[in-house]
This record gives structure tokens, sequence and C-alpha cells, in this order.
């Protein structure tokens, strides 16, 4: 799972003040644990996620995708493209996600 923060400490920044005594002794334990694992914006995000799990799909599953469920952006399915996952310049397929689909069709956007 890609995190852009951690919510442990958000939680702990806000009950016990990001700039007290607590939260610095709490924090100091926690640290190893943080879980804040990506730098970057959201959309960014929607396309390492995919390269990790089109990545490991063969060595955990045995399984090759060949379509990619997302919305209207085609960020994701041309990286995955680009990188040639499984190295023989497979075709991916992109599929409409209903709930946008019908997102845009209630306002008239397409």
């Amino acid at each position: 799972m890609l995190l852009q923060y951690c919510p442990e400490c958000t939680t702990a920044k806000r009950d016990l003040g990001e700039h007290s005594a607590d939260f610095s002794i709490w924090y100091k334990t926690h640290r190893p644990e943080y879980s804040e694992n990506y730098v970057g914006s959201s959309n960014t995000m929607e396309v390492k996620a995919a390269e990790i799990l089109w990545k490991r799909s063969l060595e955990y599953c045995g399984t090759r995708y060949t379509s990619v469920l997302s919305d209207v952006d085609f960020m994701t399915c041309q990286h995955l493209l680009e990188l040639d996952v499984y190295g023989d310049s497979m075709k991916i397929t992109k599929e409409e996600c209903p709930n946008h689909v019908t997102k845009r069709l209630g306002t008239g956007k397409f």
C-alpha cells in the first residue's frame, strides 16, 4: 500500500500536539514503523501502484494482466505499455471505470 502520509502521526499530532514533548517521545518510538512511503502527486501514485502490481503478478500469482480499469486518465496504461512489464510487447487495453462513466454521463462531461 502506498501512503502519502502516516495516519498514526496525523492522529498523534492532533491528540498530543505536534510540538509537544509527549509527541516527541511518542515519535521516537514510532519512527521505525512510520508508514508514509510515497512522495509525489496522487496521479503519479496511481501509476506507481499499478507498476508494482503488474511487476509482481507473474512472481506472486503466475498471472499476466491484460487490461487496466481506470478513470479517464490514460497515464497509468501508457506507463505500463512503456515498461513492457512482461517483456513481450503484450497489448494492454484500458477499460473505463463504470463509476466514472456514470458520473460523466450525469454531468455531460466526456
